[in-house]
């Protein structure tokens, strides 16, 4: 028996993925149902035709003779392709249940892992693993999986009928039936190892072109876009030739399976032509030969193969599904970077927030925050520099929650941080990030996000408030202007106001600003500024800012060197317990 480091991983990852998402026995059943009617009417329909010729042809009874057993053949033929029709269906149904709970639990898994998660990821990539390799599963849970059962259940019916006619008969198809799935996984394991390469470079080169698209303003300020535009070009050149590779393949596969099941239908009739001729005569369990017997068999015969054939075809969505559940099980396993949290809530006062000795690596690397300690009192206002790298931003990010440092404590309001309510947390707080974003969506929904159930009303007054009234009489539909992509443009003093606008919003008691006033210039700096004292007042503020501007807001300013805090032109910070 193998053991477990024995399996191939990617094997385990999709029985993972099935037991947690792939169990929907109602469609499993239904499509495997409809399978076995649609072979029961697949006999059927082969013992009238059968019947018919013989009748016609040996026994010369006239056409009007048969008029019984050709209507018998029509509900046959309509329950033949009601049932195909109700067994894909079904696989479908199944898929889609499927996809869309894996689905579910990707985006789920999103917030746990964080944005400082997200943010180390390519987006591209990222996209690419919920849409491209999720959607990599439709044929193996839709197809492959009833498939396998109807390999077994559709041939057994075939013999079991076959046998009482002729044991050689039943014997030659059950000798050659296992060289369609020999081959079919001889031929599959080359295909797997390129449908894993394919599914990595799809990944790589999603990532690779959103971050080109993202950089395109650049690009054409240094006049590197050709040049890029020949990257790109080289890389589709290349997944497109790794595309053809696995198509070969593909096609290689079903010339082979195609190729057995010719070999072992003309074993089969050469059986039955030699028993008509009397060279054979064992087989039929003392019976002459007859052409209905010979017939009926010989129908039957492709029939037998097929679900074989179709499981050697749909091998190959089994090998994608593979190739693709190693890369999505990864991403539900991963380890959060952040810490789980409790229950514990904050009192109704803007908290005190504290790293006693704190030390953050990224990925094992070397350490961004080393016995870093910090207090920032009730109200207060701290300020602090550093050189750009330097962990500033890591420094928010563990106080939000959003990282678990490897050593020390992070202590908000006096609660841990492992043990605090980590959502109703921050909802406490409003952030102000260096990069602000634009949704591709309305003026509306880009404010809302700071605060979802905001009236229009409240809208308004935080636009005045962070001085957008006069660029909003220009907008054409108002709150309703879609900004962003597709929609109206926006510039860089504009979407800080903007942000602005969303911290006014927010109705936390604790104020994160990272780079608030970065490559403004003096007058917009100074209105921010003047609008952030407001802001300030009554909030415990922690400020990461190089600009001497905002530094006047702060009560005391520090500086991050060497994954230390030290006040500016003293020595070390003291550390606090």
């Amino acid at each position: 028996m193998p053991t477990s480091r024995q399996i191939d991983p990617h094997v385990q990852a999709l029985k993972q993925l099935t037991l947690r998402h792939g169990r929907h026995p109602r469609w499993a059943a239904l499509a495997v149902l409809a399978g076995v009617v649609q072979t029961a009417c697949t006999i059927g329909l082969a013992f009238l035709l059968a019947r018919v010729v013989h009748g016609l042809a040996v026994e010369r009874l006239p056409f009007a003779a048969w008029q019984t057993a050709w209507w018998g053949m029509l509900p046959c033929l309509v329950g033949r392709v009601l049932a195909a029709a109700v067994r894909e269906e079904a696989g479908l149904r199944m898929s889609l249940a499927v996809r869309q709970s894996l689905r579910a639990s990707l985006l789920d898994r999103l917030p746990l892992l964080g944005p400082a998660w997200a943010g180390r990821q390519q987006a591209g990539a990222l996209v690419a693993t919920l849409l491209e390799q999720v959607e990599a599963l439709d044929g193996h849970f839709a197809r492959y999986r009833p498939q396998q059962w109807l390999a077994v259940i559709a041939p057994l019916m075939i013999v079991a009928v076959v046998w009482p006619l002729s044991w050689a008969a039943a014997l030659i198809l059950l000798i050659t039936a296992p060289l369609i799935p020999l081959f079919m996984v001889l031929v599959g394991w080359g295909a797997r190892q390129r449908q894993t390469e394919q599914m990595q470079v799809l990944r790589r080169m999603s990532g690779h072109f959103l971050e080109l698209v993202r950089g395109l303003p650049t690009l054409q300020l240094l006049d590197a876009q050709r040049r890029m535009g020949d990257q790109v070009a080289a890389v589709a050149d290349a997944f497109r030739v790794r595309t053809m590779r696995v198509l070969r393949m593909a096609f290689l596969s079903g010339a082979v399976l195609e190729f057995f099941a010719s070999v072992s239908i003309a074993v089969t009739a050469v059986y039955f032509g030699m028993s008509l001729l009397g060279h054979l005569n064992f087989g039929l369990r003392g019976e002459a030969p007859t052409l209905q017997v010979a017939l009926f068999v010989l129908l039957l015969a492709p029939e037998f193969y097929q679900p074989l054939r179709e499981l050697g075809t749909h091998y190959h969505a089994r090998a994608e599904a593979l190739a693709a559940a190693g890369e999505l099980q990864a991403m539900l396993q991963v380890a959060s970077p952040q810490p789980e949290g409790g229950r514990a809530t904050l009192a109704d006062t803007p908290p005190e927030l504290v790293l006693d000795q704190v030390s953050f690596a990224h990925r094992d690397g070397e350490p961004v925050l080393k016995a870093c300690t910090l207090r920032v009192a009730p109200g207060e206002i701290v300020a602090i520099q550093g050189p750009s790298g330097g962990g500033k931003t890591t420094l928010l990010r563990l106080l939000l929650g959003q990282l678990r440092p490897r050593t020390g404590t992070v202590r908000i309001g006096g609660h841990d941080a492992r043990d605090l309510d980590l959502a109703a947390w921050r909802e406490r707080v409003a952030w102000m990030g260096q990069h602000p974003r634009v949704l591709a969506d309305t003026l509306a929904a880009n404010l809302r996000v700071a605060a979802l159930h905001a009236d229009d009303g409240q809208l308004m007054a935080a636009l005045r408030f962070a001085g957008l009234e006069s660029w909003f009489a220009t907008l054409p539909n108002g709150l309703d202007t879609r900004l962003g992509e597709g929609g109206r443009g926006i510039s860089g003093g504009q979407l800080r106001r903007l942000a602005l606008a969303r911290v006014w919003l927010r109705p936390g008691d604790v104020l994160l600003l990272d780079e608030p006033t970065a490559s403004l210039d003096a007058d917009t700096e100074q209105a921010l500024v003047s609008r952030l004292a407001e802001l300030c007042r009554g909030r415990t503020v922690v400020m990461l800012t190089h600009r001497p501007a905002p530094l006047r807001l702060a009560d005391r300013v520090l500086r991050l060197a060497d994954g230390r805090l030290r006040a500016v032109g003293d020595e070390p910070e003291v550390p606090h317990g």
